[in-house]
């Protein structure tokens, strides 16, 4: 039986009533997975388990400590930070931070373990014991020793003393990283909050890798809250307009909800966590599924007008666009398909909770809708969609008879923003993937102009022998490494035990500035840091720089926030003084959560690209084998390929930086585009099969089909935009980026694409059936 005589059958039997009942409760089971979907707070999410650069960094947490963290600027009005009431505050706000939820240090001005020598005696103190302690005398001794210890200067007090940090590790259990991130993220604001009112001279600043994890959480759980029901509200106020019937709004609403929801659940089933980006998903659903409906509903409206009954205007609908419908969804699913050729989870995942809704979409398409349109009584009063087919026919005699001159223009034209679109730098920036109304982004700006911000990378010193890191050479090594470093314009500050091995070797030396230096003697550098690692206090042991073996030590570089081509670039530089200088006897491994992400950032980059290249050519040859006709496959192939190549050349014009998300939008597009375009050619070409003559066939297709095209593509620009209100700005940069991919692609299928059909096709041209049970 064909797919025709079954719509009959749905439209005309009695019995067709319990189909509905069985597929609604079939994809009421997928529902109820909504209930097994998290969200996930960990930047970790944007990784696969095996990635190596993962592992790397995992390795290196595990031999020292995890780099997650909270960073919390204080800036006291008057500029100095040197004052008893701002000591005080520092100190209170120390102590209070030790009771975070999962704090394993916290590190201050306060609690700085300050080193010095006092005739035989060496001692290590902390500046501050208790409130008490603090007087100006106290002060203004901190003052003259903070501002000269390279341990502090540029790392939690900026040289002039203008502002001071605290910086509090934490370390996640991670059982369940979304509870845990939000109890963490919610005792520290509250804690600030408690503090900036007691405080109000004194402006407070938050950032950290924890409380970023906390933002991409908000912001997803932000997206979900409103976004989505705009959306809902949106096409539900637009499509009834257009239509001109509440009702036929209500069945497009209808097969949305139950997409949507449907995806979701399945989602749950299969485990798949939302997250920053995969939250676009419902909306990316909810515009395609819309589009899709658009073209079946508004043919049944016409026919309705004209006078026609509900089942006949249904059965003529989906006779007319059933073929086109069913090659656009599977060409849009094939699109997304392609994202799972990026590197990146929560990408891959965006992808398969679209294709699942699709999917869903396609079921519904088949059995569902038919049901309702031919049920439901759809106003049969003239309506936008009238006006909007008058203006269509007029658009038609403009390319009939200007054909020649738009192609002549519109390639060139077209060439030239696709060269454009190559000068784009593939790049990321994790602090710019929220938008700068984000809290947390004010925060990172403001923290990152006086000190680094997450743009950190951790460089393991390895040697793979017991206590060899107090060896003269390697010491020296280290040395030389970090005086390197700390010449790079990319960095701020360098971390090691260097510093406090010299200084103590000095101290132990009558204080002479002389032995301010690498000894000879490994077991004088030894003896040294045991002295130093015996006076730490609870809770700020030396495990976060120096192995418990003492076989490796860290060096960590702290860099400005840095874009993942300028971190990547950063870590060339690095490599290949690495070969020229590295001593034979260690081994220099080296990660953070910031270079992770840059290489990721590229990798995922790339593979979108191609993913997107490869579906694109899958879906054009598909499209020359189901017309069978060369001249319309080529046709089809430029109006497809040149609007998603021209978008990115105006996004050059725009911005110039294309990141993970953006190039997810080739793939997101591509069934998107060939969507308009496979319904243009199948009403073209079966105008010339009916004999008409080119000219005649491009008249009937924009009365026909052109309305609905102009239509869905303006309806999904209108959802993809609402993508911009997101405060996930990737999420905003890809609704911008996708809006203009479909804008370019309607101005291609109004004007270029009926040139180049009338131009190159010929008068019996053949078509064929997308599925031969169709053509029966």
């Amino acid at each position: 039986m064909s797919l025709q005589k079954i719509i009959q059958w749905e439209v005309e039997s009695k019995y067709s009533k319990w189909v509905m009942l069985l597929v609604l409760a079939f994809i009421l089971v997928f529902c109820l997975g909504v209930k097994k979907l998290t969200f996930s707070a960990d930047y970790k999410t944007f990784f696969d388990e095996d990635n190596p650069e993962l592992i790397q960094l995992e390795e290196l947490q595990n031999t020292y400590s995890k780099t997650d963290n909270v960073f919390v600027m204080i800036a006291p009005a008057n500029g100095d930070v040197f004052t008893t009431e701002t000591i005080s505050l520092i100190h209170q706000l120390t102590q209070e931070f030790w009771q975070i939820p999962y704090s394993s240090r916290v590190d201050s001005i306060t609690n700085y373990s300050n080193s010095s020598a006092m005739e035989d005696d060496i001692l290590i103190e902390e500046f501050v014991y208790d409130q008490s302690d603090i007087t100006p005398e106290l002060v203004e001794y901190m003052k003259d020793e903070v501002l000269k210890e390279k341990d502090l200067l540029g790392k939690i007090v900026t040289n002039s003393g203008q502002n001071t940090a605290i910086n509090i590790s934490i370390n996640l259990p991670g059982l369940d990283i979304k509870s845990e991130t939000e109890e963490v993220n919610e005792v520290v604001w509250q804690v600030i909050s408690k503090y900036q009112q007691l405080n109000p001279e004194h402006a407070f600043y938050v950032s950290g890798l924890v409380i970023m994890n906390g933002a991409f959480m908000d912001i997803a759980q932000k997206d979900l809250a409103t976004l989505i029901p705009a959306l809902m509200l949106f096409v539900l106020v637009v499509a009834g307009y257009i239509i001109g019937s509440v009702r036929a709004a209500l069945i497009i609403m209808a097969v949305v909800v139950l997409c949507f929801t449907g995806a979701l659940g399945l989602a749950g089933w299969t485990g798949i966590k939302l997250s920053s980006p995969s939250v676009s998903a419902p909306i990316i659903m909810f515009t395609i599924i819309v589009a899709s409906s658009i073209h079946l509903i508004t043919y049944v409206k016409t026919r309705r007008v004209e006078g026609a009954s509900a089942p006949v205007a249904t059965l003529d609908s989906f006779e007319k666009n059933l073929k086109p419908v069913l090659l656009s969804h599977v060409t849009t699913i094939v699109g997304f398909l392609a994202m799972n050729n990026g590197s990146s989870p929560p990408f891959r995942d965006l992808g398969n909770i679209v294709v699942m809704g699709v999917s869903l979409s396609l079921l519904l398409t088949l059995t569902f809708l038919p049901f309702l349109l031919s049920r439901v009584d759809i106003s049969q009063r003239p309506s936008l969609l009238g006006r909007t087919r008058s203006f269509s026919q007029a658009l038609a005699e403009v390319v009939i008879d200007y054909r020649r001159t738009i192609i002549i223009l519109s390639v060139p034209l077209s060439l030239f923003v696709l060269v454009a679109g190559f000068q784009n730098e593939l790049n990321d920036n994790l602090v710019d993937y929220f938008d700068e109304t984000v809290e947390f982004r004010q925060h990172a700006d403001e923290v990152d102009k006086h000190y680094s911000g997450i743009s950190n990378i951790d460089y393991s010193i390895e040697t793979g022998e017991e206590d060899a890191i107090f060896e003269k050479d390697v010491l020296k090594f280290v040395e030389k490494f970090e005086s390197w470093l700390t010449q790079q314009p990319e960095v701020v500050a360098v971390d090691s035990v260097l510093h406090r091995i010299k200084d103590l070797n000095r101290l132990m030396n009558n204080n002479d500035d002389a032995y301010y230096k690498v000894l000879d003697q490994k077991s004088h550098n030894a003896q040294s840091f045991l002295l130093y690692e015996m006076s730490l206090p609870f809770g700020r042991d030396a495990s976060n720089m120096v192995a418990i073996d003492k076989s490796s030590l860290k060096v960590t570089a702290r860099l400005r926030n840095q874009s993942s081509q300028q971190i990547l670039d950063f870590e060339e530089k690095v490599s290949l003084w690495l070969d020229e200088n590295k001593i034979q006897r260690v081994d220099v491994k080296y990660s953070s959560p910031s270079l992770i992400f840059s290489n990721i950032g590229q990798d995922n980059i790339s593979n979108m690209l191609n993913g997107a290249f490869f579906a694109l050519l899958i879906i054009s040859f598909g499209l020359v084998f189901i017309f069978r006709s060369f001249w319309v496959g080529l046709s089809s192939l430029l109006p497809n390929i040149l609007p998603i190549a021209a978008a990115y050349g105006v996004w050059y014009l725009l911005d110039g930086q294309i990141s993970m998300g953006l190039a997810s939008v080739a793939a997101m597009t591509i069934g998107i585009v060939v969507d308009d375009t496979v319904h243009f050619f199948f009403q073209y070409l079966n105008g010339l099969k009916n004999g008409l003559s080119r000219e005649e066939a491009v008249r009937e297709t924009f009365r026909n089909t052109m309305s609905a095209i102009i239509i869905s593509s303006l309806l999904l620009v209108a959802g993809f935009m609402l993508l911009i209100l997101s405060s996930f700005q990737k999420n905003a940069d890809i609704g911008l980026l996708t809006s203009i991919t479909i804008l370019i692609a309607l101005f291609f299928d109004i004007f270029m694409l009926p040139a180049l059909a009338v131009t190159f096709t010929k008068r019996k041209e053949k078509i064929a059936s997308v599925f031969s049970a169709t053509s029966h």
